[in-house]
Formats: structure tokens, sequence, C-alpha cells
């Protein structure tokens, strides 16, 4: 690793030393990152276990299993903290889909972890055919905003018949999100009326905010850590155009670990101006 990484603010947020016991790297915030004690510790350790499992010289293989071990954590931290919510109060169920027609952010390691997840498991005639769906969407969203992503019309390219076909390597997002009511999430989707006033709005839907905090927490260590440490650009990326860009870029992932940026085309439009 070389010298940390400054912000635009000349800021560093991490600090890197050595445990005298075993002479192991241990990495630790400097400053709260989040409005939480408790993400803090768990940005910390997120940070700790990048520079574990990337050792000092990054590559696609540690990248993939670093986020794997995220998406793993994340999936066990959701779990233990909707575990807390009143019994019954969660309205996810399998077949639920209602969050899965928007714009979906990841972090550059995740997109490649879900890249690698479907070369490893799926046929060539399989991987052809996601491909060509994943370009047939990406073509359809072109210069859309996220407001204009939020609709029936915009599935995720890895929905099929109300099931995600990557769910063991989902997004941190998507491990975080969660609904206090189904009706509601469906309503705002499917009705024209009560999707248009969502988004004038602005604001959220009824949630369980915890499992949200985590997945945040999670993800900010990974940023700090890569970003910091590795000089590697962990700006966040929409995971249909990501993807379309593995599918189509050989080289994005040799050219974001050698510390270039080959994913800005995936950040979305911005909103439209709307009607009076």
């Amino acid at each position: 690793m070389d010298a940390a990484y400054r912000d635009v603010a000349g800021r560093v947020h991490l600090a890197v030393d050595r445990d005298p016991a075993t002479g192991r790297r241990r990495v630790t915030l400097k400053v709260p990152v989040l409005e939480e004690a408790w993400q803090n510790e768990i940005a910390s350790a997120a940070a700790d276990t990048a520079v574990a499992i990337l050792g000092d010289a990054p590559d696609l293989a540690r990248a993939v299993a670093l986020a794997q071990n995220a998406m793993d954590a994340t999936s066990r931290l959701a779990e233990g903290l909707l575990a807390r919510a009143p019994a019954g109060a969660v309205a996810c169920r399998a077949g639920c889909d209602h969050c899965c027609y928007q714009v979906v952010g990841a972090t550059p390691p995740e997109v490649l972890a879900i890249f690698d997840h479907l070369r490893r498991t799926l046929s060539a005639v399989e991987l052809e055919a996601v491909a060509a769906r994943v370009a047939e969407l990406q073509a359809k969203r072109e210069g859309l905003s996220a407001d204009e992503r939020f609709s029936p019309d915009h599935p995720c390219p890895f929905l099929r018949a109300g099931r995600c076909t990557i769910y063991e390597v989902r997004p941190l997002s998507c491990r975080g999100m969660n609904s206090l009511d189904a009706g509601e999430c469906e309503r705002r989707l499917r009705d024209p009326e009560v999707r248009a006033v969502f988004l004038a709005s602005g604001a959220g839907g009824r949630v369980f905010l915890e499992p949200i905090r985590g997945f945040h927490a999670v993800s900010a260590g990974l940023q700090l850590a890569l970003a910091e440490l590795y000089h590697l650009d962990m700006h966040p990326v929409e995971l249909t155009a990501a993807i379309h860009l593995l599918f189509t870029a050989a080289d994005a992932p040799r050219d974001w670990l050698g510390g270039r940026s080959p994913f800005p085309p995936t950040r979305t439009a911005p909103p439209k101006p709307r009607a009076a």
C-alpha cells in the first residue's frame, strides 16, 4: 500500500498501524464518518477486513473475495438487526419484487463479484442471453433520470418471475433494504398517481432503518479502505450499466485495478424539470 490518499478537502479518514503482539496491520477510523457509534465500529472493521484480504497488491480474485466477504457480512448484520424488529413488522417476502424496479447503486468490487458469479455459474448460451438482456435494458434506460427509472417498465435485469437470479451475490444495498408495508411498496410502484406523488415529495417509504444504516457502514468501510489505501476509484456505480460495461469492455477490471476510472458512464442522468 502507498501513502494514504487525501480527499478533495485534504482529509484522511483511516489510520494504519501494527498490532505489537502479532505484527499484523490494523486499520481504524481516525474520526467518525457516520452518525451512530456502532456504524463507525462496523465501518472500521470493514476497512480492516479489506486490508487483510487485499494485502499489498490487490488483484481481481482478491477484489471478488472481498466483495463476497462484505456481502455475507452485510446479510448476517441485516438478519441480526431485523430480528430486533417487532414480530411480523417486516413485510418483505420471497416473490415480493416491488423494490426491484429502480436504480441500484453498487461499488466496483460488488459489480466484479456479480460478473464473476455469472461467468462461473452460467453456460455460454445462458451468459450470452444475460448479456443481451442487460444490453437491451441498458439501451432502454439510457439518458433517463433516477426518477424515470423508478417504474414497472424498468426491472432489474436479474429479476425473473418475481425473484432475484443473483440473490447470493446481490449488491449490499439490496441486502439492507426492507419494508414495513408491502402494499405501500406496490402502490408506489404500480399506481402512476401514487408514484408521482412519492417522487415529488422526496419522502421514503416505511422501513426499519437499522439494516440500511448497517449496509451503509459496511459500504463506507470498503470505500474508504480502497480509495485511501489503494487509490482505487470507489465512486458508486449503477448496476445495469456497470455489468453492461463488463460484458463489452474486457479491460475494465484491469483498468480499475490499475487506478483508472472505467465506470463513470454508469452514473444516471440528473432529474428532468417537472411540469408545473
